[in-house]
């Protein structure tokens, strides 16, 4: 298994990565493990040729290799990383920035979609799912270095649950999306 995040600097891979499709086989490829080009194709409903097209793609960036024990669409793939990380578009040259203005709109719209579908479908969730699930709407009156220092501490709290690095993970574990977002409710005065 893949361990770490790939940091993303290439405006060209973040544009390549802000595709629907390639984001699904590459979150498939991360949280399961190698599959061929027809095995993802089957799981993000596209046909095994463009698997095989956007896979190349994601390699041409360093975020998929070649597993090995194949060839052609029977070839596995496995994601390099456990994750990825970019940094905020304000912080990249104009080209980089709308590169990771469109990847952070489409993680946005993943997100919203999977709230939306279980909001949709709690009912068909198991008592213990239900109460274990959470969605918390808060706002806080923070300093940029508060805000550092509590995604830094949500983050070392999640770091042992990640399901790429969970070895000792029940076999009644299930994925479970964590969606977390902290942004300045308006824009600073000049």
């Amino acid at each position: 298994m893949p361990s770490g995040d790939v940091v993303i600097r290439d405006p060209r891979a973040l544009r390549a990565l802000a595709h629907p499709v390639r984001l699904s086989m590459l979150e498939r490829l991360q949280g399961e493990g190698s599959a061929t080009a027809t095995e993802i194709a089957e799981v993000v409903g596209i046909s095994p040729s463009a698997a095989s097209y956007h896979l190349r793609s994601l390699a041409r960036f360093g975020l998929v290799e070649d597993a090995g024990g194949g060839i052609g669409r029977n070839r596995p793939w496995r994601a390099v990383g456990t994750g990825f990380t970019f940094e905020p578009a304000q912080q990249l040259q104009p080209a980089a920035q709308a590169a990771a203005q469109l990847l952070g709109a489409e993680l946005i719209v993943r997100g919203e979609q999977e709230a939306l579908d279980y909001v949709a479908a709690e009912s068909s969730f198991s008592p213990e799912w239900r109460a274990a699930s959470h969605i918390a709407n808060a706002v806080l009156r923070l300093t940029a270095g508060e805000a550092v220092e509590l995604v830094a501490r949500i983050d070392a709290v999640v770091a042992p649950y990640l399901r790429s690095t969970r070895a000792d993970a029940s076999p009644d574990a299930r994925a479970a999306r964590l969606l977390l977002r902290l942004f300045p409710r308006e824009p600073e005065p000049r």
